[in-house]
């Protein structure tokens, strides 16, 4: 089998670089970039993206989304453009898909997130998840999947990772997220690990600045790397580079691992022996524009050594970005050797993962999710964590003629993920399937006027990041100060830091829905909580 592996590899090797031969300077950088566009049909601006420019691939956001069927149909329309050009390469069509609070896909499967199958440490589910999320994307003709965050959340107070991570433990970030990326690799759809070298130990949103993370090699080596060093043993497609600056590894004060030859070079490549495609994460985060500038940072990126440049947003910086990396060339800034062997990387790997006939003039097959459901549901039971109850309210009393009151927070939308956040509270629905009456109460910020607690036995607060939000934990503390029991239910387990004489805490990592019907499940006493914490708490 290695041996038709490697004779497949030389074979499309000859034929990658025979059509690079026939390939202008702009058809090769255009490869070389991934963008983003506003809309749910094909736009003029997309169109020319890909007829003038020649872009290599396309990120969806949930801007792109509203079902199912309508994004098989982009999918579709963008595809025939791309191969009716000149050299006619499929697109690579990505997505952040991860679960949990990071969920492109409206229609598809809402699977928990990846501290949820931390929890479980069951890496059968994380592979099956993996294989059922790309067969769901694939269904779409969404080919690439940005996941598996591989990124190990040593921060309590890390605001970009937390729950998004599998947990603390570099062995159980690595198990897991080898799992997930066999299941999505094995449906023919190309897995990224990210953010390498890690993000996990931050206390800063790459988005919105420059992370720094000052561990010496020996301490990163354990732990930040030990993940991606095991995904690139088990054939990672591609790895996604963070915007987080290593001391340790870059000596040039400020310069980020996007933009650092050291990092991405001589430890990814040299080092680590990877051989696939390296992706920038987008370069407009603030970590990058406000330092370098998003058409700088993409020529710094490629000498660095990425392979694909990602700009998600807008369309000038696009054009500006690929119009500067080609006057790079042509002054000999860049060597156009250098750009061939990006090409060679993806033209090897579009070959090996787009079936276009999957996608092109075939017509859309409904997505069967009723055994994806079940697997989500499974995670979740397996997932769901009881911290503490130190005054056992859980079960509730279901023979207590009193209420429960669930109190939540409005969510204000965050820079995060474009947002997959949704205010709807299904906990009270999954509840009141239960038999359990319910008053529900919901806090903007800004006020802490109490709801009528006439006739109230019991209250549920719903925390998100309080950890990161005064205001949540402002009422909480006003909460403690009633004389009513009541169960925080977070989606961020350190939360329980804000709040650490808090005597019930439940926490679903997040508010997916299958987490929220777990939850409701264990509160009623249909079963008692199965997780394990993924990561230290201080209590």
């Amino acid at each position: 089998m290695r041996n038709e592996n490697k004779s497949k590899l030389e074979k499309d090797t000859i034929i990658s670089k025979k059509l690079i031969s026939k390939m202008t300077l702009e058809e090769k950088i255009g490869q070389m970039f991934q963008v983003g566009f506003v809309g749910t049909k094909v736009t003029s601006g997309i169109s020319e993206m890909i007829k003038d420019y020649h872009i290599g691939g396309i990120i969806y956001f949930r801007r792109n989304i509203k079902s199912l069927r309508q994004v098989f149909k982009l999918s579709n329309e963008l595809q025939a453009i791309s191969i009716n050009q000149r050299v006619g390469l499929p697109l690579m069509i990505s997505t952040d898909q991860e679960g949990g609070i990071v969920h492109r896909l409206i229609g598809g499967t809402h699977f928990p997130g990846s501290m949820v199958l931390g929890a479980t440490k069951n890496t059968e589910l994380a592979e099956r998840m993996g294989q059922a999320i790309a067969k769901e994307l694939k269904t779409v003709g969404i080919n690439m999947d940005f996941a598996p965050v591989l990124d190990v959340n040593c921060n309590s107070l890390n605001p970009v990772i937390g729950v998004r991570s599998f947990g603390e433990d570099p062995f159980w970030v690595a198990k897991l997220g080898v799992a997930f990326i066999k299941g999505v690799q094995a449906e023919g759809v190309i897995a990224c690990g990210k953010h390498f070298p890690g993000h996990g130990d931050t206390v800063a949103d790459s988005h919105l600045t420059l992370p720094v993370v000052k561990h010496d090699r020996n301490h990163l080596e354990k732990v930040e790397f030990y993940p991606f060093m095991q995904a690139i043993q088990a054939g990672v497609d591609s790895i996604m580079t963070a915007h987080v600056c290593f001391p340790s590894i870059e000596p040039k004060e400020d310069i980020p691992a996007t933009l650092s030859y050291n990092v991405l070079t001589n430890l990814l490549r040299k080092e680590l022996g990877y051989t696939g495609i390296i992706i920038t994460d987008c370069m407009e985060m603030k970590a990058i524009a406000d330092g370098f500038g998003t058409s700088e940072g993409a020529i710094m990126s490629i000498k660095a050594g990425s392979d694909i440049v990602l700009v998600s947003h807008s369309i000038n910086k696009q054009k500006q970005a690929m119009e500067m990396v080609v006057e790079a060339v042509r002054k000999g800034e860049i060597s156009e050797e250098r750009i061939n062997q990006s090409v060679l990387r993806i033209l090897r790997l579009k070959k090996k993962r787009i079936c276009l006939k999957t996608i092109i003039g075939s017509n859309y097959q409904k997505i069967d999710k009723k055994m994806d459901e079940e697997l989500a549901y499974q995670i979740a039971k397996k997932g769901v964590t009881l911290v503490k109850d130190e005054s056992n309210l859980i079960p509730i009393d279901m023979f207590n003629s009193k209420k429960i009151l669930v109190l939540d927070f409005f969510l204000k939308r965050s820079s995060l993920v474009e947002d997959d956040i949704e205010n709807e509270n299904l906990l009270v629905d999954f509840l009141r399937e239960e038999g359990v009456e319910v008053k529900h109460y919901t806090f903007f910020e800004g006020k802490d006027t109490m709801p009528s607690l006439e006739g109230i036995g019991r209250i549920i607060v719903c925390s998100f990041n309080a950890i990161h939000n005064p205001y949540q934990v402002k009422i909480i503390r006003k909460i403690q100060t009633l004389n009513i029991p009541f169960i925080v239910l977070s989606s961020n387990p350190y939360d329980l830091q804000a709040f650490p004489e808090v005597s019930t805490f439940l926490t679903t990592y997040d508010y997916s829905p299958f987490n929220l019907q777990v939850a409701s499940e264990i509160i009623v006493g249909k079963y008692k909580a199965q997780g394990i914490l993924p990561v230290t708490l201080k209590f």
